[in-house]
């Protein structure tokens, strides 16, 4: 680590410790995120002794997300937006997610994200300090791996309560819903634009879709040009079902943490990580993004099963939330699907290839902007080439038979 991180390192840290009345502390470098982990941002993982000489010595286990300093990737993408994005969804939106359940007596609130301590909103020094999990036992899975039925289920399950507990707030709290969402701009869509994504994810779209070429599915799918897949990126923060919420905005792989009591292929808990990409939107956005993200056919033919979880958790949660008024079949979740699963679908090619790629492959997102083309850091020549034509057969199959 240079000098300019550790000074960056040492006025996070103080400011943190700040707030909490410490001077002197002690600070661990315990580690930093892999290359193909993160693009706008750093990762470092870091251990925080406190109070030294104190009867009040306490250690805290911090992630430490900060953002890249290269001021072409900054000035290519809406780096600042997005951290200030999930800033903001830590000390605003989930605070009054807290607030309103305790409001509405719910005995179990929902909290699946982990606590944030401190933000720092200095230009080129954003940084967001939160809890590490791998200390409360809570690991990411596999990301060349497809998830199995029992993580799905789970991760559907909790996008129920959260996408339930958004729509709640809505309900009964109309106005404190309307000022944390009124500058919730679509930051998925402007980075992808902003950063001239859009033909070579039409590219990529086109390649996967010519694996199906002798299938009926290539029939169903081949309408997808260009100005449709711009089109279907771009979400409707006002849908005309009126089911739009908070959406996780983010939702693949390493998004999201799972703890184990007994077996690793059956997870007892889960918390969600990375808000930088939340929005408005219909749910469906953030299940179909992170189903053809992590599921192979193996767990793609349960999708009536997921659907069902669901919707079970989602109306469980209204109803403990106070809300009766609102319905939402099954079926009419399966129409959504339909209707904006091809948020998921164009996403699939160029997510799949970041999950399956090996960390000598990934290309550095500044240097491909300080050469003026950040879409070349995906132009990936996969080692796990049959892997990936497996899966994004399995996506598009499954998509087509939706329809």
């Amino acid at each position: 680590m240079c000098d300019s991180d550790n000074q960056d390192l040492n006025i996070w840290i103080g400011d943190f410790l700040k707030q909490r009345r410490f001077s002197k502390y002690e600070l661990e470098l315990m580690g930093n995120s892999c290359k193909g982990d993160g693009y706008l941002g750093e990762v470092t993982f870091v251990k925080v002794l406190t109070g030294i000489g104190r009867e009040e010595e306490k250690i805290y286990n911090l992630v430490i997300k900060s953002s890249k300093k290269s001021k072409e990737l900054r000035r290519q993408t809406p780096m600042k937006e997005v951290f200030e994005r999930e800033m903001f969804m830590y000390s605003k939106v989930f605070p009054a997610f807290k607030s309103f359940q305790l409001e509405q007596n719910v005995e179990h609130p929902f909290m699946k994200f982990a606590k944030c301590y401190s933000v720092f909103n200095e230009n080129e020094r954003e940084a967001i300090i939160l809890q590490n999990l791998k200390y409360l036992e809570y690991d990411i899975h596999d990301r060349k791996k497809p998830q199995n039925l029992e993580h799905v289920l789970l991760v559907f399950k909790n996008y129920g309560k959260f996408h339930a507990l958004s729509l709640s707030l809505k309900t009964l709290r109309p106005q404190l819903f309307a000022e944390l969402t009124k500058d919730m701009s679509d930051l998925l869509a402007n980075f992808i634009m902003q950063a001239g994504m859009i033909p070579k994810m039409t590219d990529d779209f086109q390649q996967a879709l010519e694996l199906l070429k002798t299938e009926k599915s290539y029939t169903k799918l081949k309408h997808f040009d260009q100005e449709l897949i711009e089109k279907c990126l771009h979400k409707k923060t006002k849908p005309s079902d009126g089911v739009s919420v908070i959406l996780h905005g983010d939702c693949w792989n390493n998004n999201m943490m799972f703890c184990y009591q007994k077996s690793k292929k059956k997870p007892s808990d889960m918390m969600f990580l990375d808000f930088q990409l939340s929005s408005l939107g219909s749910p469906i956005y953030d299940l179909s993004y992170y189903l053809y993200a992590v599921a192979d056919e193996a767990v793609l033919k349960y999708h009536d099963l997921l659907m069902q979880t669901y919707h079970h958790s989602f109306m469980s949660s209204l109803e403990e939330l106070g809300v009766e008024s609102f319905q939402i079949t099954l079926e009419d979740l399966k129409r959504y699907w339909r209707e904006y699963g091809c948020f998921g679908l164009i996403l699939a090619p160029f997510i799949l290839k970041i999950e399956l790629s090996e960390e000598d492959e990934v290309a550095d997102f500044a240097t491909s902007a300080e050469a003026g083309d950040i879409a070349a850091t995906f132009v990936l020549e996969l080692k796990n080439k049959e892997e990936y034509n497996r899966r994004i057969r399995e996506v598009f199959r499954h998509y087509a038979s939706v329809l």
